[in-house]
């Protein structure tokens, strides 16, 4: 098994699979349309609420950013995998106040009208959201979010953070399409650099870090920084951490061997450095946080701080453990058999602190499973091909990860609840992606 230094071997595409109560359920992919995947499962699936997202109504000189308006909203809300978002029928007539029962015939629970206008006395485009109960007839919530120009790099982010409050009025829990993946592109020429992009594929920006190779990029817990390693022609690594809205970069560390850079909840990076011929884990400002024979890498705390979980092989053989950051001995909650190669690799703790993501070798192939902090309750979330490098979205349900077929490297998306994906990058040599905290507004 390769280091996580480089996105490791991949051979074939993902085809997914939920597993509930610990049992993995064999699924069939259907197409679902926008790029997206939906899990047929073996069980009674649970229920969502349908939506109807109304036309963006609009004053004079509005009708294109409109038009971008009601696409991002529809799609934010569909990428959430908490509505059903139906289709409005073309005999039906949006003019005037909403006809609760119209819609509560066509099965409707929620409707979302918006608007575009003008703030009174300023120039400065307004973006109204309304959420309608469509069951119990009243106007649930309403909100008005500023928008910039079309044309401004931040329009789209500023439609995605009206979306992800309307996730937040129905459900009372965070959206995330206020949010950006970052992740390692390996280019021809044997050097790779990093992308930013949207949760839902759109706005895709390369990352300049001024290095030929860069590896594991790592959002900050208020998503203001980015951390990544970087490599050059000698082969000393350099563990580097850029302010995304200042543009300052600082060195924090440099030497032979740095990988796996990650984020205390209280904002400090650890990391693992190469000692000796075995590598250590080391918080800034502290020191080594767990050193000994063999490598430990890839660290991810709980979101309280008092755990953290990380990969190590005192037997020879990469597992996943768990320990407090305050002594106590490592517990291995990770599958581990002599007779089989039974690897594991990569933790990452679930924002809502949960559930464990990692991946690890499964009839010789590499897939994502999940698991509670004490070890019980494991899910294989997909079974064929081979699967890396998962990383949680801030709503501790969808997870995105690294796969590989015969025409090349994807980018997956998948909702563990629903057992639906979606793929955000496909046909590029992609890996390690890191999904990022909801972004604060002008980053």
């Amino acid at each position: 098994m390769s280091t996580v230094l480089s996105t490791r071997t991949l051979r074939a595409a993902a085809r997914l699979t939920l597993a509930l109560a610990g049992l993995a359920v064999p699924v069939a992919a259907q197409e679902a349309g926008a790029g997206a995947v939906r899990l047929g499962l073996t069980y009674e699936p649970g229920y969502l609420p349908a939506m109807v997202v109304a036309p963006v109504t609009y004053a004079d000189g509005f009708g294109e950013a409109a038009a971008a308006v009601g696409e991002i909203l529809r799609t934010d809300l569909d990428f959430s995998d908490r509505f059903d978002i139906l289709a409005i029928p073309d005999s039906v007539t949006l003019d005037g106040s909403p006809n609760y029962a119209l819609w509560d015939q066509l099965g409707a629970v929620w409707l979302l009208t918006s608007d575009i206008s003008v703030a009174p006395g300023t120039q400065t485009p307004l973006l109204r959201v309304s959420l309608h109960d469509v069951v119990f007839g009243n106007l649930e919530n309403v909100q008005a979010f500023s928008l910039p120009p079309l044309d401004e790099g931040d329009f789209r982010m500023s439609v995605h953070r009206a979306s992800d409050q309307v996730v937040f009025w129905v459900t009372g829990d965070l959206g995330i399409a206020a949010t950006r993946i970052a992740l390692r592109r390996r280019d021809g020429d044997g050097s790779s650099h990093l992308l930013l992009i949207d949760s839902d594929g759109q706005n895709r920006q390369r990352f300049s870090t001024g290095a030929r190779n860069v590896f594991s990029p790592a959002f900050s817990p208020d998503a203001s920084r980015l951390a990544y390693t970087t490599q050059d022609e000698s082969g000393h690594f350099s563990l580097v951490e850029a302010n995304l809205i200042t543009g300052s970069r600082r060195t924090v560390a440099s030497g032979r061997l740095l990988m796996s850079p990650t984020w205390t909840p209280d904002g400090r990076l650890a990391y693992a450095e190469g000692v000796g011929g075995n590598s250590r884990i080391v918080v800034e400002g502290t020191g080594p946080l767990v050193e000994g024979r063999g490598s430990s890498l890839n660290p991810s705390f709980s979101p309280d701080g008092v755990w953290f979980a990380y990969e190590a092989d005192p037997q020879g053989e990469p597992q996943v453990y768990v320990r407090r950051v305050e002594g106590e001995r490592a517990r291995r909650i990770s599958i581990y058999d002599r007779r089989e190669d039974t690897n594991a690799a990569g933790p990452v703790w679930s924002p809502n602190g949960d559930r464990i993501a990692y991946s690890a070798l499964s009839n010789r192939r590499w897939q994502i499973f999940t698991v509670n902090p004490d070890g019980t309750d494991r899910r294989l979330l997909t079974r064929r091909g081979e699967s890396e490098d998962p990383s949680w979205a801030p709503d501790g349900r969808h997870l995105v990860f690294s796969s590989v077929d015969s025409q090349g490297s994807t980018i997956w998306i998948l909702d563990t609840m629903t057992g639906r994906a979606r793929i955000l990058t496909a046909g590029q040599r992609d890996g390690l992606p890191d999904w990022s905290p909801p972004l604060p507004p002008g980053s």
